[in-house]
């Protein structure tokens, strides 16, 4: 099973591809490797790198394969999120990709590295002017990088699961069987992923993982362990297995987790739930985490990827996304002074698992009604 990690830089967060610091990313993949972390899952924001619909910035195609480079230098293989897309609570958006108009957005929406709040946005699914430059995108940073012994999957459109669920399913369906189709045309080596929450398996209109699949991707499910609703406690082992071993029957096969976050408190603090969320203690995150990799391992997925690398430090608290104080702040392996959380422990030990009940799920009662009868099966499940 391959682990790996989201990455913005310990120093410079989401700044880093304007402010690129080689030395920065070099200790921080050293440091990486040397926990035994094999891979990084890095945001190629849309704005940045594609500061015009026909234009693609080249200081910023030539800061991609320094970063390429550096991750095979150590090591380290990368899947770089195109057309980012969602990350970190906020859509990061080109200020092209956004029509005037006097309502507010749907979603926290970032144009510029400021808070919009009038617009609407382009949807990259429909929108002619966003179909063109998505594959000006593909023909000009993909192709030349599709060699690159670094590069092990793209991630199309980071955020693909929410924007799929407010757009039209067959337009949807357009739009993934025509990435995959260039994506084929140009980097055909690499596997395409493409990220669903859980609550996408219980809506019948969403993307399932079968649909991505039969397109030619592979989908992953994203989980956010760390919050509670109707169904479980914050840090749930016996939810994540059920949601697990579902997404797996769902897609016919193992597919990879990612963790959507694991906020943590300060060191000696005790855990504490706010707001919806729940920021545990080191010890405890550390004790869960553990049993997600035992899990993750039992199950034979093929990869694990846990949020984040470092949480963000305090003087970018100041701005967006990180000036509305929430979760995000605190989801990293490291603290913000670079000094690894005790949750680094988790990596190399050996939990246990509680015995659970094998998951047998009947797909055509499934599709007939898929939140009846999910939660059906949980309430079976958790007893």
């Amino acid at each position: 099973m391959l682990l790996g990690v989201g990455y913005l830089p310990t120093k410079t967060g989401p700044k880093f591809w304007r402010s690129f610091d080689r030395r920065e990313i070099a200790d921080d993949f050293a440091h990486i490797a040397a926990l035994g972390l094999e891979a990084i899952r890095v945001p190629l924001f849309w704005s940045v790198f594609q500061p015009d619909a026909e234009r693609i910035a080249p200081r910023m195609l030539d800061r991609f394969g320094e970063f390429l480079q550096l991750a095979e230098d150590h090591h380290l293989r990368v899947a770089p999120g195109l057309w980012t897309g969602f990350w970190d609570g906020a859509l990061w958006w080109p200020d092209w990709g956004v029509n005037p108009a006097p309502l507010p957005p749907h979603w926290p929406l970032l144009v510029n590295d400021k808070w919009i709040t009038w617009g609407r946005l382009r949807h990259p699914f429909q929108d002619e002017r966003m179909l063109q430059a998505r594959e000006l995108l593909i023909r000009e940073l993909v192709a030349y990088y599709a060699d690159h012994p670094a590069l092990m999957a793209w991630e199309p459109l980071p955020g693909f699961g929410r924007l799929s669920a407010a757009s039209d399913k067959n337009a949807t369906r357009r739009w993934l069987d025509e990435v995959v189709e260039s994506f084929a045309r140009t980097a055909s080596a690499q596997q395409l992923i493409f990220l669903i929450a859980f609550d996408a398996l219980e809506n019948s209109d969403a993307i399932g993982p079968q649909t991505i699949i039969e397109a030619g991707g592979r989908p992953g499910l994203s989980m956010a362990t760390f919050a509670s609703d109707r169904r479980h406690l914050p840090l749930s082992i016996r939810w994540l297995s059920f949601a697990v071993e579902l997404a797996n029957a769902l897609a016919g096969e193992p597919i990879s987790l990612y963790l959507a976050g694991l906020p943590t408190v300060g060191p000696g603090e005790r855990s504490v739930a706010r707001d919806g969320v729940f920021y545990a203690s080191e010890e405890e995150a550390t004790e869960h985490l553990a049993q997600v990799i035992a899990l993750a391992r039992q199950a034979h997925l093929p990869a694990l990827w846990l949020w984040r690398w470092a949480d963000i430090p305090e003087e970018l608290w100041q701005h967006p996304p990180y000036d509305r104080p929430n979760w995000r702040r605190r989801t990293g392996l490291l603290r913000a002074n670079g000094a690894e959380k005790q949750l680094v422990q988790a990596l190399k030990s050996e939990a246990s698992l509680p015995e659970f009940t094998h998951l047998n799920v009947d797909i055509g009662a499934y599709r007939q009604n898929p939140y009846q009868y999910l939660n059906a099966l949980w309430k079976e499940f958790s007893q």
